[in-house]
């Protein structure tokens, strides 16, 4: 269902629909979410974003990353914008890169038998443009613990071009912390 919704969310964000398939495609989508409404339940039990089985984790907020290889300390993949991430000129939008990032980061912030951690701050430069609907590379490490502080980085590249590279300091959750 979820490759799915991100494959609608690409072909919507390619077209060009006219009003009457604008007006159709609206009231299946209100109808929908009128059967889905009486569905819910709490976050923790939640599919969205919390299926670490599959690649993207259940979601479409984010570009869906495809894990390669993985241990305590580091994990690598690839990612690939489609067309719904599009900022303009064939590049992702700008916003979609932390994103990807604090994605990334973050499942490797709390992955190795690490308590649950949070985002602190995440800091992303920019190196060279970022094509959509082409595979990139995603590289992420574990930099340095300290206490309940704990620093990661991670870089995109398209072969050997390097599109962008963030750190971000992620922070573990006291007992307290929701």
């Amino acid at each position: 269902m979820i490759e799915n919704l991100g494959d609608f969310l690409d072909r919507l964000a390619e077209a060009k629909p006219d009003p009457e398939l604008l007006e159709s495609l609206s009231a299946v989508l209100g109808s929908w979410a009128r059967k889905l409404e009486p569905l819910g339940v709490r976050e923790r039990d939640r599919v969205f974003g919390r299926r670490t089985d599959i690649p993207g984790r259940g979601q479409t907020m984010s570009p869906t990353i495809v894990v390669t290889e993985s241990d305590g300390d580091s994990v690598s993949g690839t990612v690939r914008f489609g067309p719904y991430f599009l900022g303009g000129n064939n590049a992702a939008h700008g916003g979609t890169i932390p994103l990807m990032f604090d994605e990334i980061l973050g499942r490797l912030a709390n992955s190795g038998g690490r308590p649950p951690q949070r985002t602190a701050y995440l800091h992303t430069d920019f190196r060279s443009i970022t094509p959509i609907a082409r595979t990139l590379q995603l590289r992420a490490w574990l930099v340095s613990e300290e206490g309940r502080k704990r620093i990661l980085k991670a870089t995109l590249h398209d072969g050997d071009i390097l599109c962008a590279e963030a750190e971000g300091l992620f922070v573990a959750l006291r007992p307290d912390q929701p």
